[in-house]
């Protein structure tokens, strides 16, 4: 592996300029911050959209809500004349737009729609007459925005405001104290979402409309699936139900994503699986005496277990 680049270079398959690129990037010479780019342009949007609310906040006396809303309206139509002058037409296939700060333009636009709308909501006192529409009028807008445009991340915050929308929210504060699901009602609305997005996600790649979309709803729909099914499992009045739901989910979506070597979700369905699996032995042997000696390497046992198999079959894995 080493030497293959320089074989491919003596077999003239590669010129020199490319052989010395390669080199030094197998070498680390060369190291990519393509990643740590992007978060930094996003965090820098993020910031800076947030930055926009604050200095009207402190300065409104002096500036006025109205002039307010129109320079962040003019902003808004300034970056979509960009947008439209730099993107593509629309198409089901995925769409490349040669312009490294399209993607950010975009989130930069869409981000200063929703603040507009939260703007004109408050200060037209509209807020609780919306209020049980504005999550929806988000995700209208992000979705839009994610398919005329091709792009994951506005799609990404279409089906967070949609989680939202239907009332799956989660705060810090909320997560500390235990109560992010502490509605019997959320857990049938984490399944039917979760469940919901995970054949949006099916449905995208089989009828070749926007493919690429689908890891983006399988990933967030398998999340509220599982969540739902295990805060169910620990906290409803049928908890058996949900358990063998679980172990019949995740064991048929292991074994569907073992064969298509999803190694994501197949980890998403094991884990899954073994909690479930470990809550019906316990149930088991809470009524057996003595059973206390068995579950104290029920734990090591199984987990070290399940970490050798992974290692062993990595290479399953190793062509995605």
């Amino acid at each position: 592996m080493n030497n293959i680049y320089k074989e491919l270079f003596q077999n003239d398959h590669i010129d020199k300029k490319q052989y010395e690129l390669l080199d030094a990037i197998r070498t680390s010479k060369l190291i990519s911050l393509y990643y740590e780019l992007r978060l930094a342009l996003y965090l820098g949007i993020m910031l800076f959209t947030g930055g926009v609310g604050y200095f009207a906040y402190q300065n409104i006396g002096e500036i006025g809500h109205l002039i307010s809303m129109v320079f962040i309206g003019v902003v808004i139509i300034a970056g979509f004349y960009f947008i439209q002058k730099i993107a593509k037409p629309y198409d089901n296939l995925e769409v490349t737009v040669p312009k490294p700060y399209f993607d950010y333009l975009l989130l930069l636009v869409s981000l200063l729609i929703i603040s507009l709308l939260a703007y004109i909501q408050v200060y037209f006192d509209l807020v609780e007459l919306l209020v049980n529409w504005s999550s929806f009028i988000s995700t209208a807008i992000f979705m839009f925005m994610a398919y005329r445009y091709d792009n994951r991340a506005l799609l990404a915050m279409g089906i967070t405001t949609l989680a939202a929308a239907v009332g799956i929210s989660v705060s810090p504060i909320d997560w500390a104290k235990g109560e992010w699901l502490s509605s019997t009602n959320l857990y049938v609305i984490g399944l039917f979402l979760g469940a919901f997005l995970v054949v949006a996600g099916q449905l995208s790649q089989h009828k070749n409309i926007k493919a690429h979309f689908r890891f983006t709803y399988q990933n967030f729909g398998l999340l509220l699936y599982y969540i739902g099914c295990l805060s169910a499992l620990f906290d409803s009045n049928v908890p058996y139900f949900y358990m063998f739901l679980l172990l019949v989910s995740a064991g048929a979506l292991s074994y569907y994503t073992w064969n298509t070597k999803e190694f994501l979700f197949f980890l998403y369905s094991n884990i899954s699986f073994y909690i479930a699996f470990t809550y019906l032995v316990f149930s088991i042997l809470e009524n057996f005496r003595g059973a206390e000696i068995l579950l104290i390497y029920y734990f090591p046992v199984t987990c070290i277990s399940y970490i050798v198999i992974l290692i062993t079959k990595k290479s399953h894995f190793s062509n995605d």
